[in-house]
């Protein structure tokens, strides 16, 4: 029941962060939005603070299995191929509320430390993930050569998405996936 009711917070969480932002998802907004009292809430994930922190942990872990799974589970070949049209494709564009609630969380990071720390973790594993692509693309690179392409290509992704929620048009073009492709020929 505790996973159940947990999961359906967090569902209401990201619902009311994409509605009404970070500033104003509060813990009555979510009680609404999940249609549980405001006290089941706090009984099962705490103050807002902790409402917070539990949602970034709860959303980087559906990345994270989405994405790093992906490439971890892939065969040596496809790995890159998988990184690319997750990085340069589907998993970044078209921008999505999703990437609302993100931008919130990242915003939280830089004044709550546990926030920030859930997000660099998530990055981090993101970019181990990329790094494990080029490895088995590109075995004889240097491991800093590689290391620095996977943070050069995740930058570019993220950097991209900005760029699209702006509606650049140069943003949903191939313009990036040459840019990629360029940091990746350097292996």
């Amino acid at each position: 029941m505790a996973t159940e009711r947990t999961e359906q917070i967090m569902r209401a969480t990201g619902r009311c962060l994409r509605k009404y932002g970070l500033a104003r998802t509060t813990l009555e907004r979510v009680s609404e939005e999940s249609g549980l009292s405001r006290s089941h809430v706090r009984h099962y994930v705490g103050n807002r603070d902790d409402l917070l922190r539990g949602f970034a942990s709860w959303l980087s872990t559906g990345y994270e299995s989405e994405f790093a799974g992906a490439v971890r589970k892939a065969d040596p070949p496809a790995k890159l191929a998988i990184v690319l049209d997750y990085l340069f494709g589907s998993g970044f564009l078209p921008i999505s509320d999703d990437d609302t609630v993100i931008r919130g969380l990242i915003t939280a990071g830089i004044t709550d430390e546990r926030i920030r720390s859930i997000m660099q973790t998530q990055y981090r594993r993101a970019i181990e993930a990329v790094e494990e692509a080029l490895a088995a693309e590109y075995p004889d690179a240097p491991d800093a050569r590689r290391r620095s392409a996977a943070y050069g290509l995740w930058c570019l992704a993220l950097g991209n998405s900005t760029m699209a929620e702006l509606q650049l048009p140069v943003a949903s073009g191939g313009l990036v996936r040459t840019a990629a492709e360029t940091i990746i020929a350097q292996l």
